[in-house]
C-alpha cells in the first residue's frame, strides 16, 4: 500500500511540474519579452536589408555571379518571411508594445518587398533603386534598434 501512494505522489507531482512548465512556455509574453521578440524581428530584417545592398552594390559593380546574388536574396527573403511570421504570432500585451509593433511591421514589410525587387531587377536602374530602398529601410530599422535598448 505505501508503494502505490508513494508512485501517486511522485506522479502527481511530476504532472504539476509538467504543467507548470507547459504554463511557462504557452504564456502569452510580458512587455520585456514582447520587446525582445521585436528587436529579434527587426534585427532579422535589418540584416536582410543589408545583404540585400551589399549584394546589389556588387552585382551593379560586377563583382558577383547571377548565381550567387539569387541564392543571397533568397536566404535573405527567407529570413525576413520567418522574421514577419515571429511578429504576426506574438501578442502584443499593452498599447506602447503594439505601438512598437506598428512601427517594425512596415519596415518588415518593406525589406520584404524591396528584397523581391532587387532580385527581380532586369538592369542596373532598377537594382540601384532597389538598393537604395534597401538601404533607407535598413538605416530605418537601425534607428528602431537604436531607440529600444
Amino acid at each position: 500500500m505505501k508503494v502505490i501512494h508513494r508512485l501517486m505522489i511522485a506522479a502527481a507531482a511530476a504532472l504539476l511540474l509538467w504543467a507548470g512548465l507547459a504554463y511557462q512556455v504557452s504564456r502569452p509574453p510580458d512587455a520585456s519579452g514582447y520587446q525582445r521578440v521585436v528587436l529579434q524581428v527587426a534585427g532579422t530584417a535589418h540584416d536582410a536589408a543589408a545583404t540585400g545592398v551589399l549584394v546589389g552594390r556588387q552585382q551593379l559593380h560586377r563583382h558577383v555571379t547571377d548565381a550567387f546574388a539569387t541564392t543571397a536574396y533568397d536566404d535573405a527573403m527567407k529570413a525576413v518571411a520567418g522574421a514577419e511570421q515571429k511578429l504576426a504570432l506574438a501578442v502584443a500585451p499593452d498599447g506602447t508594445s503594439a505601438t512598437l509593433r506598428d512601427r517594425l511591421a512596415p519596415l518588415v514589410q518593406a525589406t520584404a518587398r524591396e528584397l523581391s525587387d532587387a532580385a527581380g531587377a532586369g538592369d542596373d536602374a532598377t537594382l540601384g533603386a532597389a538598393v537604395a530602398a534597401l538601404d533607407g529601410t535598413a538605416r530605418q530599422l537601425d534607428d528602431l534598434i537604436e531607440d529600444n535598448p
